[in-house]
């Protein structure tokens, strides 16, 4: 017994006739006939009473209705509700801390307009950590930050920032510095596993250097005030600093010799089932060339 002898079943109870039920529901007459008679060698019984050009439920027949409806009204539902069953389920999306600051509500909210059923939990946290979460299923995309390490990672690059060292405007008086001069400075870093601490760690190993923070947070506009207090040197995005910047309340210090940028990708598995709501996200951030120079 399967769901469309069933369903063959419940319309000729309804229209009380084979070959009725045969166009209503698309099929050939011997179609339904095989069907009705392999329901019937199973129930080893007969279900219907053969009448002239009708035909009556017996009464194993009517037992058998009653057993049915339910199931099939239940299979309907569930069968009706298929194709929007992946817009029910949230889209799982994860963002490095910076990106969540400047990018991620805007996209959040052009996606919401595009598909308003498509439910989306977000998770915000350091690059270091997002690769961890995508690789273990937590997440199902994510914006991360600097260097990707996982090879199993499909991704493409959708932006890139420049860090710059910012002080107070009287923390130091020249705003041309080697490298070593700022790194005797107190420095107000990111946490270690984020991606600005990671890029400038790196620029400062491959001077043969090493950095030692006074300061350290996960949040960056805790180290914005404490640079704008005179404490300090702060290494930071430079769009987030750029109202601090333009309002004379930090300066920014050039180092010769180093360059310092992050790329910010998105990124899923490639072993991840592109959902409908997945793929639409996906394409609706474009990928950028890469035509910035890099180095330190």
């Amino acid at each position: 017994m399967n769901f469309k002898q069933c369903v063959i079943f419940r319309e000729i109870a309804k229209t009380e006739n084979f070959t009725k039920a045969a166009a209503n529901l698309f099929l050939t007459q011997s179609a339904v006939s095989h069907a009705v008679r392999e329901l019937e060698d199973e129930a080893g019984t007969r279900l219907f009473e053969r009448l002239h050009r009708t035909v009556k439920l017996t009464k194993t027949g009517e037992l058998f209705l009653r057993e049915i409806l339910p199931v099939l009204e239940s299979l309907e539902r569930v069968e009706a509700r298929m194709k929007n069953l992946q817009m029910e389920a949230p889209l799982r999306v994860g963002s490095c801390i910076t990106f969540a600051q400047l990018e991620l509500p805007r996209l959040v909210n052009r996606f919401r307009k595009s598909m308003p059923d498509c439910p989306l939990q977000i998770t915000v946290h350091r690059a270091s950590e997002m690769q961890s979460l995508l690789q273990q299923g937590v997440i199902d995309i994510a914006f991360i930050e600097g260097a990707i390490l996982e090879n199993s990672f499909e991704m493409k690059k959708i932006s890139s920032y420049e860090l710059c060292p910012v002080a107070a405007p009287g923390y130091c008086g020249d705003s041309q510095l080697e490298l070593p001069q700022l790194l005797e400075m107190d420095l107000l870093l990111r946490e270690r596993g984020s991606a600005a601490r990671e890029t400038f760690e790196s620029a400062a190993a491959l001077k043969g250097y090493k950095i030692r923070p006074i300061w350290e947070s996960v949040d960056s506009q805790v180290l914005i005030q404490a640079a704008k207090a005179g404490l300090g040197v702060s290494v930071l995005p430079r769009m987030l600093v750029a109202e601090e910047i333009a309002a004379g309340s930090l300066k920014v210090l050039s180092v010769r010799g180093v360059k310092l940028y992050n790329d910010i990708h998105i990124v899923t598995r490639t072993t991840s089932y592109k959902t409908g709501p997945l793929e639409f996200f996906w394409k609706m951030i474009p990928k950028i060339e890469d035509k910035t120079e890099k180095g330190v």
